[in-house]
Formats: structure tokens, sequence, C-alpha cells
């Protein structure tokens, strides 16, 4: 439960930073989807940084464990930005709203996926001699 609080909080400051920078690009003339794509980006490293670190505890191999980060990132951008495109493109909702909407359900997936396979503690299980 604590690791969930923990990546709630981490997920926070992300999407804070995520939302910011999204609405910075999108009020700079930035298309709704390539802003997303962009801001997302960018809390993606603040997000590893802290999920690494703070989270999750993991003291892997850097390069492989970021690799995993950014893959199950990616998978999460990619449901993140279905959603926003059917929000908006389809359902005519308000860029900002949908992009909230989009994270908020995509942050299910991402945590589930970052738990079990990205930050997926490599201790040998417990053996009982008998």
């Amino acid at each position: 439960m604590e690791k969930l609080l923990k990546f709630g909080l981490v997920g926070v400051v992300n999407t804070l930073i995520s939302i910011g920078f999204y609405m910075l690009f999108v009020k700079l003339g930035m298309h709704y989807i390539l802003a997303n794509i962009l801001s997302y980006l960018i809390g993606l490293v603040n997000s590893y940084y802290w999920n690494k670190k703070w989270v999750f505890k993991n003291k892997e191999n850097h390069l492989s464990v970021f690799a995993k980060f950014v893959i199950v990132n990616l998978v999460a951008l990619g449901f993140n930005t279905l959603c926003l495109f059917l929000f908006v493109h389809h359902w005519g909702f308000n860029p900002y709203l949908s992009q909230l909407a989009a994270t908020a359900l995509g942050m299910g997936i991402n945590f589930v996926l970052n738990k079990k396979w990205t930050f997926e503690s490599k201790r040998p299980a417990n053996k009982q001699a008998h």
C-alpha cells in the first residue's frame, strides 16, 4: 500500500508537470496530440527518477530498468493518446479536461506494469527445509 501511495504522489507531481507543459504547448499553438506526447515525455523523465529511487527503490542496472520503464510508458502513452483523441476528436470534449481524464485512465496500467515488470524485485524466493 505504501508503494501505491508513493506512486500516486509521484504521479500527481508528474501529472502537474505534464499538464503544465501541455497547456503551455497548446497555448503556444502546438497541436494537442503533439503537445500531449511532448509533455508526457517530460513527465516521464521526472517519473523514472522518483519511481526508481523512492517508490520502488530499485538498484538494478540503470539501462535495463530504464528501457523497461520507457516501454511501459510508451504503452501508457499510446493508451492515453488514444483516449485523448477519442474524447476530443470523436466526442468533442474540451482538450484540457480530456487530457486529465486520459491521464487518469492510463495511471492504472502504468502502475501495474511498473510494479510487476519494470521495478519487480529480483530477490530469490525463501526456500524452507522440511
